[in-house]
Order: structure tokens, then C-alpha cells, then sequence
């Protein structure tokens, strides 16, 4: 399983793409759910920050 890349951004058309772009290749290794779920959302908003930095340049 690949780890959440910063170019997948590009991949978001709907809201509800970005729950299937989060991926976390250690969420077997995470001491518990709630550091995974952590870790997700750190994942959703740095793709959110670089959409939105993309969106204002075009």
C-alpha cells in the first residue's frame, strides 16, 4: 500500500474523494484508532491546503 502523495490532489473532484485518497500504509502499526484517525486527517488537510493553493493560481 502506497502512503498519500501531495500530487493526488489533483485526483479531488467531489468532498467525498478525499476520504478515498487518504491512506495510511502504517494503520496496522499505529498504537490505536485514534492516532490513525490523527494521521488521516493531517493527510486530508495538507491535500486541502495544496487544492486550495492550486485553485488560486488558476
Amino acid at each position: 500500500m502506497k502512503r498519500t502523495q501531495i500530487q493526488d490532489f489533483e485526483k479531488i473532484e467531489q468532498a467525498k474523494d478525499l476520504e478515498d485518497l487518504v491512506k495510511d500504509k502504517r494503520v496496522g502499526k499505529r498504537a490505536n484508532k485514534k492516532k490513525a484517525n490523527r494521521r488521516n486527517r493531517h493527510y486530508g488537510k495538507n491535500l486541502l491546503r495544496h487544492l486550495k493553493a492550486n485553485l488560486d493560481n488558476t
